[in-house]
């Protein structure tokens, strides 16, 4: 049996919503039960005894903007070495070709000296 191409469109557009339903209904149900996990396990920890530090608590904010900081030097400096090993290695290729360079010129020489010679 042929269908049309109208009925197959409308089909598929009547059973878009029963699928977002279905998938909906699977995502409020993992969260229900993430939600029980959670607060259960919120039960069963034991409390644990404050220690008082010798050192002074520092909000979570500052905690985290040290550690971006830290990061964002290492991540800099890691970019400075890379860069550092670049142009060592841009040296070294230069230093190449610049003999490559002399050899050729000497090879072009030593032609030239030896069609005069010939000639």
């Amino acid at each position: 049996m042929v269908y049309s191409q109208a009925k197959v469109i409308a089909g598929g557009l009547a059973h878009i919503p029963i699928v977002i339903s279905v998938f909906y209904f699977i995502m409020i149900s993992f969260n229900k039960r993430a939600l029980e996990f959670a607060e259960t396990n919120k039960l069963i920890k034991p409390k644990s005894k404050v220690v008082e530090s010798k050192t002074e608590a520092k909000p979570l904010m500052a905690v985290k903007a040290e550690t971006e900081e830290v990061k964002e030097t290492e991540v800099k400096e890691e970019k400075a070495q890379a860069i550092k090993e670049i142009s060592n290695k841009l040296e070294e290729i230069e230093k190449k070709a610049e003999d490559v360079k002399e050899k050729v010129k000497k090879k072009q020489k030593d032609k030239k000296k030896k069609k005069k010679k010939k000639i």
